[in-house]
């Protein structure tokens, strides 16, 4: 059997570019991700993307966005075309992309240094 993968030519506009290269990211699909992520976190304000557990039910939530739009979770082989991820390994891009919006911001940072003076940082998997 010859395993199927998807061609530059059958991306498709809901499809979302595993990738942090520029070129992937202006792909309209990863905008469209981009804005689901928005909604998401305007829906839902009290969430604390540090927390481990909040912040993969909220990469579960948009997971289930993107796919109830036919979209689908795409990375680059090695081959140079393009496989579904599948959802495991979705839940884990988007976990890891949340998780670095609070990385990158350095208000919530300042915030949290904060709260955990003399607290003991714990490195927890996604």
């Amino acid at each position: 059997q010859q395993q199927q993968h998807v061609t530059l030519e059958r991306i498709r506009n809901h499809d979302v570019l595993c990738s942090t290269l520029p070129q992937y990211i202006a792909h309209v699909g990863n905008q469209d991700y981009a804005l689901a992520v928005a909604a998401y976190l305007l829906q839902h304000p009290n969430i604390d993307l540090s927390n481990v557990e909040q912040r993969v039910a909220a990469a579960r939530a948009i997971v289930q966005i993107i796919r109830q739009r036919q979209g689908r979770f795409l990375a680059k082989t090695r081959r140079g075309t393009w496989k579904d991820v599948g959802d495991s390994l979705a839940l884990r891009w988007v976990s890891r992309h949340l998780r670095r919006m609070v990385e990158i911001d350095p208000e919530e940072n300042q915030q949290r240094e904060q709260q955990n003076v003399g607290e003991a940082d714990v490195n927890m998997e996604d």
